[in-house]
């Protein structure tokens, strides 16, 4: 059996320009008499010793190697190792800068031996904060290597999408969020500050819904089972279908991949509302709302009467 390595031996590889700013902020709130400050400088000013050329490299070995001394890697090994399904297989935690806010996360190899952590490095100076985003992008990662997720790598990308593209990405994230951050308060971590945060946001995805039904879908999304990924990409898409889903109990349901009516590819099945339910029952006898119907069908219903038409 393959068991995971205490979080001290993992190894790790840390960008050298992120390492000495890491180190040289640890090192600036350590106090006047700390034997670590008096430590780094001296070895700051051996450095000096060497020859021009050679310092740059120096400096870059000095950072990664107090980086390691400091400790400052220790909360992503942990939040590693509270995850089984990772620690079995991570070897190596590669550690670099964000480029901004939104490029921070976890990116993973299939197999899951390497780690790699993009940060901003601020986050260093706080190790209990550290640990809860470990935590939350560690959680995203786990997913995605699950083969049960359906997982589409490069979903979303480029990221500079425009319209309805971009805003179904910020939601897909945001519903993901929940589900990590339920299962990870699941598991006995605090979390009451995250959940009054993530259902504020949902509310804000879900404008003019009833919040009984915005607290359904996040109680579903918090609490229930994990929704897999084409499911999450889907209700970022049309997040009344999540409504709907939520409301009816039939989340996790496989719905039928082409519409029944105008038999068109379709990943939007489900039922329609009542009023457009009998308008559809009365031209096709066969059908009924547990067959679902693609969003277009739906729209045409919908829309017909108001036009002074027939769908």
């Amino acid at each position: 059996m393959v068991t995971a390595q205490p979080p001290e031996q993992m190894a790790i590889r840390v960008d050298p320009a992120l390492a000495e700013m890491a180190v040289w902020d640890a090192i600036a709130r350590c106090g006047a008499s700390d034997p670590r400050r008096a430590r780094h400088e001296a070895r700051r000013t051996r450095v000096y010793e060497h020859e021009p050329a050679r310092r740059d490299a120096e400096f870059a070995s000095l950072a990664t190697l107090e980086f390691e001394e400091l400790g400052l890697a220790l909360p992503l090994r942990a939040a590693v190792v509270e995850r089984p399904a990772l620690a079995v297989h991570a070897r190596t935690l590669l550690v670099g800068q964000a480029r901004a806010g939104h490029d921070e996360g976890v990116t993973c190899e299939p197999r899951g031996e390497h780690l790699g952590f993009r940060l901003d490095p601020h986050r260093l100076a706080d190790p209990t904060a550290l640990l809860r985003w470990a935590r939350h992008a560690l959680g995203h990662a786990e997913d995605t290597l699950d083969p049960d997720f359906g997982f589409v790598p490069g979903w979303d990308g480029d990221g500079r999408g425009v319209g309805i593209r971009t805003a179904a990405q910020g939601r897909l994230h945001r519903f993901w969020d929940i589900s990590v951050d339920g299962r990870i308060v699941a598991r006995g971590v605090p979390g009451e500050a995250d959940r009054a945060r993530h259902l504020a946001r949902l509310r804000a995805d879900l404008p003019g819904a009833p919040d009984a039904a915005v607290q359904v879908a996040f109680s579903g999304l918090w609490e229930g089972t994990r929704p897999d990924f084409p499911t999450l990409l889907g209700w970022a898409e049309r997040p009344a279908t999540m409504l709907e889903g939520f409301a009816a109990g039939d989340v996790g349901r496989a719905w039928p991949d082409r519409c029944p009516l105008c038999r068109f590819p379709s990943d939007d099945v489900r039922p329609p509302r009542p009023d457009v339910a009998e308008q559809v029952a009365a031209d096709y006898s066969w059908w009924s709302p547990e067959l679902g119907l693609c969003a277009r069908c739906t729209d045409r219903y919908r829309l017909a009467p108001r036009l002074g038409g027939h769908a």
